[in-house]
């Protein structure tokens, strides 16, 4: 036998409620490996998916009785790859260092070398050959068609996908509904469009983040999660007067007096949790239809958005309630849709949809997006007082027509807009989905053929209450337009200041399909297929990054509800996400 060669013994073990894990330790190695120094409590062993979550990753799991400098080496044959750990990454002498950057169906070499203070270094080398794709039930097929790596932001793109039965949330089947709600993934693409890792929930997802440490904070159907990167659950939060069951997770921490946690949380400067809860509240002789404020009016349960600052140990120490500062009688669309229905509020409407948060460190403030009100709010920490409204004019209460922002030079406004963010530059970046053409209820509308989506990047002058319109990915509908009346989402990227938009979907601008899924005359999008997820990165207006979700045999929807480009796979201290 040569002692150059590498042999491996494999043993299979079953974790609890999760697939196969293959724990392989080396019998013999290189003659480096063979002649080191480094004395090993516990010698390093190789464990692909350790979580059953990671298909594309593994984690190298050692303990010695002297720190160590890790490094590590991937390679796959057509790509390499590396990563570096200081000894502090230890706990109590034990090193865990994930292994993360593999491709799909490769055969990839992984060398690990230690260094000690004094000297002494040990190398070894493992072989991995990692799965394929899942079938298209539980995988999106992924078609690049733009791929310009120099002229794009450095780094990995995150994206949180998740599968769509087709139908009316409303009206689907029950094995239908939990078969789209009880699924999701994050995808991860390196900037040729290649996946590199993803994670496979046991529940839809919506918004994603990845925190200063580089764990990653998702909100799914109705808990907020923090992972790390091997897919182990090391936080989880819950609404406590949802009426949907709790999780099964005996650690999970209850939000108090909240009865939903939604859309985008956001982890502030100092650690704490920015997040969306609603709650219902009882308004009489209210509305009962957006298109004719003559309809009969009936008592009615209103969910109105608050905002909220807890913890990580699930403490609320700040909020803000929507429906002290608004006028409820102020309606969009959508207000009658069933959103609120299939998430266990019956009949509740839906007046203000809150969909995504910012924090601006500028002046200690917060951006919220009202998704039904048309409209963004820049809301002082502080005091709790409105400072801006960024939106349309129309039909705001006269107590806050002081707040609304004067246009200058061409500008669109936006419409049933998604996730505001302030970049680095100092504006305001969001996704503008644009349904009914911006029509509020009440108003006209023309037919869903006409419309389409942008992103768009506002600058706004706080001291003369103007707004200005400074960049959008397109102001009128082309026969490149994609109409997205949900989700998705807009970055200015720090270091190329390209913009990276993401279209949850394309619907198709078909005459004659509607818009209304609550009128059960017409065919409605839910009712149709369409291309799902439709990921563009712009340098100036030209389109240097595109990448489409779908599914071959259009079957069912693969949507994108949103994601962001981080500098790397692995963590970046200090870096912008």
């Amino acid at each position: 036998m040569r002692n150059d060669e590498e042999f491996y013994t494999c043993a299979a073990v079953r974790a609890a409620g999760l697939a196969l894990k293959f724990v392989c330790v080396i019998l013999l190695s290189s003659p480096l490996a063979t002649a080191a120094a480094i004395d090993f409590a516990e010698p390093p062993t190789f464990t692909p998916n350790p979580s059953g979550r990671v298909p594309l990753a593994a984690v190298i799991e050692f303990a010695g009785s002297e720190p160590v400098d890790t490094h590590i080496e991937i390679t796959d044959g057509e790509n390499t790859w590396d990563a570096s750990f200081a000894a502090s990454h230890a706990v109590a002498g034990k090193y865990s260092i994930p292994v993360l950057g593999m491709r799909a169906a490769r055969e990839h070499k992984i060398t690990l070398t230690l260094r000690a203070a004094d000297g002494k270094v040990h190398t070894e080398t493992f072989t991995h050959t990692t799965p394929g794709y899942p079938d298209q039930l539980s995988f999106p097929n992924i078609v690049v068609s733009v791929s310009e790596p120099e002229r794009m932001e450095p780094g990995v793109t995150f994206l949180s996908t998740r599968r769509r039965a087709l139908g009316r949330g409303h009206w689907l089947t029950k094995k239908q509904y939990e078969w789209s709600a009880n699924y999701g993934l994050i995808v991860a693409l390196d900037n040729n469009g290649e996946v590199i890792w993803w994670y496979e929930s046991s529940s839809r997802m919506a918004g994603i983040e990845r925190l200063q440490n580089g764990n990653i904070l998702m909100h799914r159907f109705s808990s907020t999660l923090i992972i790390d990167m091997l897919g182990n659950v090391l936080a989880e939060y819950y609404p406590a007067d949802n009426p949907l069951p709790h999780p099964d997770n005996p650690n999970a921490i209850s939000i108090r007096d909240q009865q939903t946690l939604h859309h985008q949380p956001h982890e502030l400067p100092d650690g704490n949790f920015l997040a969306f809860t609603a709650n219902g509240y009882p308004m009489q002789d209210w509305y009962t239809s957006e298109a004719d404020p003559d309809a009969p009016r009936e008592d009615a349960m209103v969910m109105a958005d608050s905002i909220v600052i807890f913890t990580p140990e699930g403490e609320q120490i700040w909020t803000w309630d929507t429906m002290d500062y608004l006028d409820p009688w102020r309606l969009g669309r959508d207000t009658f849709w069933s959103y609120w229905w299939t998430r266990g509020f019956d009949q509740y409407r839906d007046w203000t949809h809150g969909n995504g948060l910012s924090y601006d460190a500028r002046d200690d403030s917060i951006l919220v997006s009202l998704r039904n009100q048309s409209a963004i709010l820049k809301i002082d920490k502080k005091t709790k007082e409105i400072k801006w409204i960024l939106g349309h004019h129309r039909n705001w209460p006269e107590h806050l027509r002081d707040k609304l922002l004067t246009p200058v030079g061409d500008l669109l406004w936006p419409a049933y807009q998604h996730n505001p963010r302030v970049t680095h530059a100092g504006t305001i970046i969001l996704f503008d989905n644009r349904p009914y053409s911006g029509a509020m209820a009440f108003e006209d509308y023309p037919p869903l053929a006409e419309n389409f989506s942008r992103a768009v990047e506002y600058k706004v002058d706080e001291a003369n209450m103007t707004v200005q319109q400074v960049w959008s990915s397109g102001d009128t509908q082309t026969e490149d337009s994609c109409f997205t009346y949900a989700m998705s989402d807009a970055w200015r990227l720090p270091k190329t200041d390209n913009r990276l938009v993401i279209h949850a979907f394309c619907v198709p601008l078909i005459p004659g399909l509607s818009e209304d899924i609550m009128d059960p005359t017409k065919r409605v999008t839910d009712d149709i297929y369409y291309p799902g997820g439709h990921i563009l990165e712009y340098a100036g207006d030209k389109v240097v990054f595109q990448v489409d979700f779908g599914m071959k045999h259009e079957l069912f929807q693969w949507n994108v509800y949103g994601g962001f480009r981080s500098p790397s796979i692995y963590h970046t201290p200090g870096a912008a996400h």
